[in-house]
């Protein structure tokens, strides 16, 4: 007799993976594991030899996820220390103004590059020597051997006079005044015994350049003799939006200076054979919008990076990294729960039907993903919510949800065009597509714009700003829209451009949310 869980006691997993391992327990860590696929074109040593340590793809991907993935490997091996360090979920607008501050007071006002390059690389070399520090304080093992130089550098990091040390992130940043900042340590202890001298701004109030220091710590960090233990520095969330047009300036900038300062530090480590590794996960946007303002990251990027995707290029669909997936999860979950692991084909057989409409289960799933993980969580993951007592992905089940995961992917669409657009913005970009029909042409939405336009005020302004052909290569670039006739193409394929002389349709799964109407072909 062929044995079915029920949907609710499946884990497919959440659309954060992080949240995926919140309750910290063994059993759940073993789930998650066992749950996990490795792409193919990535190797985990890489990680852990140092070198590869960027992990750049489009929103959903799996970039989180990888990272949990890696760490947990990781500690598997001995004298193993990690820290985790989220961007977006860590820094409040007053952390990075705390940053800003740091940087340099005109930061706030100014928008030249070459102003506030270095003094943001400054700041960012100081919250990665103060990150190795706590490691250390709060762990019984060091990754540096605990002599006289590494002594040195201790002080010298956490001589500086802080705000709140209650006050999370912001306690990792000195107070600075007009580029100085105040040394809150016993100066004679520091000079005496420990021998460490200071460019004096103002000797008698203990003032010194924030610029000079960090120059000292880096070259006192030249200087350690590293140990058997290994420290990992994960960085994540590297994410922007444009709901703050001052803020997302920012923001690409301190996350431009952080790539910087990650590259630095790991070739430093490469250099004197330290065991530290600072590995970053990096949305595709966020890349194409600062590499937009003039720096040069992309070398780095390239030489030490690897670029999540999930296409199949030709071969059998049953072995689609996304179908493989599921697989994945379903079998790790029978493991979960002692029973017996089913086959690829029997996961098949058991928890789905085998065509929707006319089509085969596996393609249909696929057709309404954009070739990432977070897709297939989220359209099972909406079915086991709806029908947490049945035991099959049905015909009814997932047309039941259909309008449900329909709505949910235009949400996760417009987080992705807010790293490009305002929410007014993505409003008119809204009343553009609804109720189109599809496929079209460039002359047919060009005129359902221009009708638009006149009776809403959101996609009349975004026409002023912006040619409908660019509108439509971005709407191409995330996903949105696709060319079809002969061939199908969208971005998520790999296919570059939008040909916007041939035909363009809407994603499948956005259908039910916009209200698109099929246009039959003309005779």
């Amino acid at each position: 007799m062929i044995h079915n869980l029920q949907l609710k006691d499946l884990f497919i997993g959440k659309t954060d993976a992080k949240n995926e391992l919140i309750d910290n327990n063994d059993r759940t860590k073993e789930l998650f594991c066992n749950s996990f696929l490795m792409p193919e074109n990535i190797n985990i040593n890489d990680f852990y030899e140092g070198k590869r340590y960027y992990i750049t793809g489009l929103k959903g991907t799996g970039k989180t996820a990888l990272l949990h993935y890696i760490d947990l490997k990781m500690s598997e091996k001995p004298n193993y220390q990690s820290s985790f360090i989220l961007f977006k979920s860590n820094f409040t607008e007053d952390d990075k103004a705390a940053f800003t501050v740091a940087a340099n007071a005109s930061c706030a006002v100014k928008n030249t590059d070459n102003d506030d390059f270095e003094d943001y690389i400054n700041v960012w070399h100081w919250f990665l020597h103060r990150q190795i520090v706590l490691n250390s304080q709060k762990s019984e093992i060091c990754c540096f051997k605990n002599d006289t130089n590494w002594q040195k550098y201790c002080n010298c990091v956490l001589s500086p006079k802080l705000g709140n040390d209650e006050a999370g992130i912001t306690s990792l940043f000195p107070k600075l005044k007009r580029g100085n900042i105040e040394i809150g340590a016993d100066v004679e202890f520091l000079k005496g015994k420990l021998g460490l001298e200071f460019e004096w701004e103002n000797e008698p109030k203990k003032i010194v350049k924030f610029s000079h220091l960090v120059r000292q710590v880096n070259e006192l960090y030249k200087k350690l003799t590293p140990s058997d233990v290994k420290l990992f520095l994960y960085i994540d969330e590297l994410e922007l939006t444009l709901t703050k047009q001052k803020q997302y300036q920012k923001d690409i900038k301190l996350i431009r200076d952080l790539i910087v300062a990650i590259n630095h530090f790991n070739a430093l480590s490469k250099q004197y054979n330290y065991n530290i590794y600072t590995i970053s996960a990096i949305r595709s946007e966020v890349l194409t919008a600062i590499n937009a303002i003039g720096k040069e990251i992309n070398k780095p990027i390239i030489d030490f990076g690897i670029n999540l995707k999930w296409q199949l290029y030709g071969g059998n669909i049953d072995n689609h990294p996304l179908i493989k997936i599921i697989n994945k999860k379903i079998m790790a979950t029978e493991l979960y729960y002692n029973l017996p692991v089913s086959s690829e084909e029997d996961v098949w057989e058991k928890y789905f039907p085998s065509q929707i409409n006319n089509q085969p289960i596996k393609e249909y799933i696929l057709h309404r993903t954009w070739y990432r993980p977070r897709d297939i969580v989220r359209l099972l993951n909406i079915a086991i919510q709806q029908f947490p007592n049945e035991s099959k992905f049905s015909h009814t089940v997932f047309d039941a949800i259909n309008k449900e995961y329909s709505t949910q992917s235009w949400i996760e669409q417009t987080e992705e065009l807010a790293s490009i657009y305002s929410p007014k913005e993505i409003e008119g970009i809204k009343k553009m597509l609804t109720a189109l029909k599809s496929p079209f042409t460039i002359h047919q939405i060009t005129d359902k714009c221009e009708k638009g336009r006149r009776v809403y005020s959101a996609l009349d302004d975004l026409l002023k700003k912006y040619k409908i052909g660019d509108l439509l290569s971005h709407l191409y670039n995330v996903g949105i829209i696709g060319n079809t006739g002969e061939k199908i193409r969208y971005s998520f394929r790999g296919d570059d451009e939008l040909i916007i002389e041939n035909m363009m349709k809407i994603h499948d799964s956005l259908w039910n949310y916009l209200s698109i109407e099929y246009r039959k072909p003309s005779c």
